[in-house]
């Protein structure tokens, strides 16, 4: 069955303890995603600690003013952390892998008016850039302008191949994914607000599950979220789960900070 640790991720493992994993990249500070602490068991409240305290202390040389904390795979935090957790302000998530193969997709309505093409040209990566733009702009413009700078990177990655989906010569819909050989991972999954529960969302899955062929789909996403029940009604089957804890240690307006609810067409990124 597959796990977390075989979707995609973009960081370098900076140190290996006998109980966690410390991941770090240095081109994207800003992202929470990309800067975690990861568990390999479940640790004593002591090593917790221990553990937060030299984080806390290398985001703050670093400038990062988060600390972001993931239990280790399909194991809850033990009771004495998570009331530590909850004592220190930290907000708790759980993240689900779900995967599915092609054939079992399930949807009960399409919208034929959607075209989705991958995005091979510069006209199509600079449609691409000016939504994802315009929806990144709720945390802030350098934050947008930041992000930019990271989907011109998946751009040019032979990892990543991006999408858009367009209504009436319009994009209102993206996606990435990133192709194995047993898996095709959909990511940065977004649909515009004001063009939701229009089918765009199936339309992208349905041209995404074309192109996997024989290779099963997977993704990851925050549980219970209106995003999680869409998936579950589409058919794609639970693989996992993983608890993060996250905070700010001071203030700032350009950290990603994930949310126990997000929008329906955006799994976990």
């Amino acid at each position: 069955m597959v796990s977390f640790s075989e979707t995609y991720h973009e960081y370098t493992c900076i140190e290996e303890t006998d109980f966690y994993h410390h991941y770090q990249n240095e081109k994207l500070p800003f992202l929470y995603s990309c800067n975690i602490l990861k568990f390999k068991r479940n640790p004593t409240l002591e090593e917790f600690c221990l553990a937060e305290k030299k984080l806390m202390n290398f985001q703050e040389k670093m400038q990062q003013d988060f600390i972001h904390l993931y239990a280790a795979e399909n194991v809850p935090f033990s009771m004495e952390i998570e009331e530590y957790l909850r004592r220190e302000n930290y907000t708790i998530a759980i993240e689900e892998l779900l995967v599915i193969d092609p054939k079992d997709f399930h949807f009960s309505h399409q919208n034929k008016e959607i075209r989705v093409e991958l995005v091979e040209d510069n006209q199509q990566l600079k449609e691409y850039l000016d939504f994802m733009y315009q929806l990144n702009l709720k945390n802030g413009v350098s934050y947008a302008h930041k992000k930019r700078g990271f989907y011109v990177d998946r751009f040019i990655s032979p990892k990543v191949q991006q999408m858009n989906a367009y209504l009436d010569g319009q994009v209102v819909g993206t996606a990435n994914i990133i192709v194995s050989s047993e898996y095709v991972e959909l990511d940065h999954f977004e649909v515009a607000p004001n063009f939701q529960n229009k089918g765009i969302g199936t339309q992208i899955q349905r041209f995404i599950m074309a192109l996997a062929n024989d290779k099963k789909v997977l993704l990851v996403v925050d549980k219970d979220t209106k995003a999680s029940r869409m998936y579950y009604q589409q058919h794609y089957q639970f693989c996992g789960y993983q608890l993060s804890a996250f905070k700010r240690f001071k203030s700032a307006t350009i950290i990603n900070i994930p949310q126990i609810s997000s929008s329906i067409a955006s799994p976990s990124s």
